[in-house]
């Protein structure tokens, strides 16, 4: 029986994460080859280090999956993210595409929802979706995206000299220990050194939130308004 291939867009969200235990529980189930996918489009893919960040960002993926005994593949692609979807698919002649999508409501569905309809609605083999908002195991997706996010900044820090490789790893253990996922620190942090170039992150309100959880000190700081000359 030929091996299935599957294909599964990121989008450098966190609903990335949601898709990750699925293709794990597909490949030991069938062992199927896994193709990443990230498409850089829009104004960013005119970045110079746009393409290395993405890189670096399936990297990560790549280098969890490939721990647990997946055979993973990443791609990195610039145009439109429906178009290089099924133009992957084709080129890859794969089994099935994989997505995940955010069950909201409103004009953020509309939005975020229509990569997925025009993949639907053009692309031969079948596609399966997995609604972020059903997914199990919310709290371990929620750590996994906490631990790839802290690994990032710290490894801009050290790019940066601010930190050094001790200091770095001293701050990941402390991480560890407030709750972030050991493996998911130290590979993410492998591959963005490795890469040089870090992942870009979207959701600026996730940003906050786990910055003020784990790493308050780097939160921006409110300006202290200016002292008012003595009369």
């Amino acid at each position: 029986m030929p091996q299935l291939t599957i294909l599964a867009p990121l989008d450098q969200s966190s609903r990335d994460r949601v898709i990750l235990p699925h293709l794990r529980h597909i490949s030991e189930a069938t062992g199927a080859t896994i193709h990443l996918l990230h498409v850089i489009s829009g104004i960013k893919a005119m970045e110079p280090q746009a393409a290395r960040a993405a890189e670096s960002y399936i990297n990560a993926f790549e280098s969890q999956l490939r721990a647990q005994g997946v055979d993973v593949h990443g791609i990195v692609r610039k145009g439109d993210p429906a178009q290089e979807i099924v133009r992957v698919a084709e080129e890859y002649k794969v089994d099935g595409i994989v997505m995940a999508t955010r069950g909201r409501r409103g004009l953020q569905r509309v939005m975020l929802g229509s990569v997925t309809d025009d993949v639907m609605s053009t692309c031969p083999c079948p596609v399966t979706l997995v609604n972020e908002a059903m997914a199990s195991g919310a709290l371990d997706e929620t750590v996994w995206t906490q631990s790839s996010y802290m690994a990032g900044m710290i490894w801009n820090q050290v790019a940066r000299g601010l930190l050094s490789e001790e200091q770095a790893t001293a701050r990941m253990e402390r991480m560890e220990a407030m709750g972030l996922d050991h493996d998911v620190l130290r590979h993410t942090y492998a591959a963005l050194r490795q890469s040089g170039a870090p992942a870009s992150w979207l959701d600026i309100d996730f940003q906050e939130e786990t910055l003020e959880q784990f790493a308050p000190e780097l939160l921006p700081k409110d300006e202290e308004p200016a002292e008012k000359p003595a009369a």
